[in-house]
């Protein structure tokens, strides 16, 4: 009796594992993406070294004055 019981549970773990990696995982897609920054917009940031090559680094959030300049694109035949 005791065997049949461990046999039935070897069964079922194993059904189990083989299910558990017979399917792919669920591909992440972004519904609501992040829309872009404003014009202007601009972030600064500072690194300093750390323990065995590593980075600490700490960025501020700031809003620069919005400049935009009209580019002129010159074409020329020749």
């Amino acid at each position: 009796m005791k065997a049949r019981w461990l046999k039935l549970t070897l069964l079922g773990l194993a059904g189990l594992s083989a299910a558990a990696c017979s399917r792919a995982p669920n591909p992440v897609i972004a519904h609501d993406p992040i829309p872009e920054p404003p014009p202007g917009y601009r972030v600064v940031c500072s690194s300093s070294p750390f323990i065995f090559h590593g980075f600490v680094s700490s960025c501020q959030p700031g809003q620069q004055p919005v400049l935009v300049e009209e580019r002129v694109v010159v074409r020329a035949k020749g």
